[in-house]
């Protein structure tokens, strides 16, 4: 017990044990520093440095939405029905299958990514972005400041000499910092990311058509069911026929009149009735109505990346009527204005 004793208070074991703290404290005396300013730092770093980040993160998505709402670019998500036409006349002049691939198979996805380039595109080129930072840092600052003075008041509500001057420094220090340290790359971190804020005011649910991936058309989240005014060739969204192992270029709304089946992964590849589609998919609404026709657009699509689609899905290319084969691409820009009505 008496040799453990020694061991524990040993100056050399005592020595080398707090040797951080004293050289701390040598320091602090060299440099004519005192405990209450390096407490100050520590505070400002772990305490008020990760408050500030926190507000900014959660207060940036929100005021991103707001700013491009608001911005000369807000008539691009005035509807859905405009955004939707703007994204699909770029698809079109690009003539980038890829891109139509994502668009069809990954729509929210696509759409989301689109939206951040966007955001990304319209923050770089005006002062919109610095300004949302300045904004968001000075509210914080104030608080804090204000929140320092009170509790460094004395009895007399009098600021007490000297306590709250190495902090507000060090804020003022961190201010600076946060200004250059909070990038655009900061968008991709974002708890509220505002790509997904305007997804969901814009497009609602985002759900496709089972059958040619055509997104839902209804408003909002509460919806009872999905529906779309004009649905696309089968195709598209990789329907085939199993004996020819053809693309199909017939619409659901056709399918769904008539007396034909289809089978999928959801009806574990049991052959299933067209017209009892609601049986699996009882969220939808597909009228069953012969006469529609698929937009000049995506019948354009189709006959330009058949291949390209029948290669992907690994089947053949479909048999595309003759008519098909003669709409230019100035009829399927006016086709895509005609299906949104846009003049």
């Amino acid at each position: 017990m008496h040799r453990k004793y020694l061991s524990e208070n040993d100056p050399k074991t005592q020595l080398k044990k707090y040797k951080t703290q004293y050289l701390s404290d040598f320091l602090d005396l060299y440099k004519q520093r005192d405990d209450c300013q390096r407490k100050a730092t520590d505070f400002a770093r772990f305490c008020i440095k990760p408050a500030m980040e926190d507000y900014i993160n959660r207060s940036l998505g929100i005021d991103i939405v707001e700013e491009i709402l608001t911005s000369s670019h807000s008539a691009q998500y005035s509807s859905r029905s405009f955004f939707q036409y703007n994204i699909q006349q770029e698809l079109l002049h690009n003539e980038d299958f890829d891109k139509f691939d994502k668009y069809i198979g990954n729509y929210e996805k696509y759409v989301k990514d689109w939206i951040y380039q966007h955001i990304l595109q319209e923050m770089s080129e005006n002062e919109s972005w610095c300004k949302l930072k300045n904004k968001n840092l000075q509210i914080i600052v104030n608080k804090i400041t204000e929140a320092i003075e009170q509790a460094s008041k004395g009895e007399n509500g009098v600021l007490l000499p000297d306590d709250t001057e190495s902090i507000t420094e060090l804020i003022s220090n961190m201010r600076k910092y946060l200004i250059k340290d909070v990038s655009l790359s900061t968008l991709a971190k974002l708890p509220i990311k505002p790509q997904d804020e305007l997804f969901n005011r814009v497009f609602g649910c985002g759900q496709l058509c089972p059958f040619c991936k055509v997104p839902c058309e209804a408003g909002g989240k509460e919806h009872k069911k999905h529906h779309a005014a004009l649905h696309r060739p089968q195709g598209l969204g990789g329907y085939s026929d199993l004996d020819s192992s053809k693309l199909v270029d017939a619409l659901c709304t056709t399918d769904v009149h008539s007396e034909k089946t289809f089978r999928n992964t959801v009806t574990k590849s049991q052959w299933h009735p067209y017209k009892e589609y609601t049986t699996y998919y009882p969220d939808w609404h597909i009228p069953p109505d012969p006469t529609i026709e698929a937009s000049d657009y995506w019948k354009y699509v189709l006959v330009k990346y058949n291949d390209r689609f029948a290669e992907k899905y690994k089947v053949k290319p479909a048999d595309v009527p003759n008519a098909w084969r003669r709409i230019t691409k100035e009829q399927a820009l006016k086709g895509l204005r005609e299906a949104f009505n846009i003049k």
